[in-house]
C-alpha cells in the first residue's frame, strides 16, 4: 500500500520533477533485458535524431498537435 501523504506530495510536484520521479522509479526497479534486435533498432533511431536534430519536435508540441487534430 503507498503512503498516501507521499502520493500527495509527489503529485504536488511540477512536471518536470515528476517526470524525474517516474525515472528514478524505474531505474530502482532493475534494467529490464532488451533484445538486441531493438536495441540496435533504439541505436539507429538515436543516431538519426541526433544526425538532425531539427528534425524533431519536443513532446509538448508533438502532444499539442495530436490534441488539435483529435479536436477538429
Amino acid at each position: 500500500m503507498i503512503n498516501r501523504s507521499l502520493l500527495d506530495q509527489a503529485l504536488r510536484l511540477d512536471e518536470p520533477a515528476r517526470r524525474e520521479l517516474i525515472v528514478a522509479l524505474q531505474q530502482s526497479l532493475g534494467a529490464e533485458e532488451v533484445a538486441p534486435e531493438v536495441a540496435a533498432i533504439i541505436d539507429h533511431r538515436i543516431a538519426e535524431a541526433d544526425a538532425d536534430p531539427d528534425d524533431s519536435v519536443s513532446l509538448d508540441d508533438f502532444e499539442r498537435q495530436i490534441r488539435s487534430r483529435r479536436s477538429a
